[in-house]
């Protein structure tokens, strides 16, 4: 038996179930488009305000592969794919960590 699980889990995986973490969005397209089937598993748009697109990611080692060596590369070919709403920085966060 498995021990008590956090609130963020279930909306987490209840969000992954329904296709939602994919983002009914231009730049959630792109991103399906320019991550790998994996990368894309474990990581969603969860915002874009002012050119900022703020990804989530799930896993630690992801999230420093895409922060730290990736997103440059990722922002251009985003914009490849949205050039009507460029997005001027890309943002990471860890999911589970409770940024507000």
């Amino acid at each position: 038996m498995r021990g008590p699980r956090h609130a963020g889990d279930f909306i987490r995986q209840i969000v992954k179930q329904t296709g939602a973490h994919k983002a009914h969005s231009a730049h959630g397209a792109a991103l399906e488009k320019v991550l790998s089937k994996s990368q894309l598993d474990q990581c969603r748009v969860i915002g874009f305000r002012n050119g900022r697109l703020i990804l989530e990611v799930d896993s630690a080692p992801l999230f420093a592969e895409l922060s730290g060596f990736q997103r440059e590369e990722l922002r251009l070919r985003i914009n490849e794919l949205v050039p009507n709403d460029l997005v001027a920085e890309l943002q990471f966060r860890l999911g589970g960590t409770g940024h507000v």
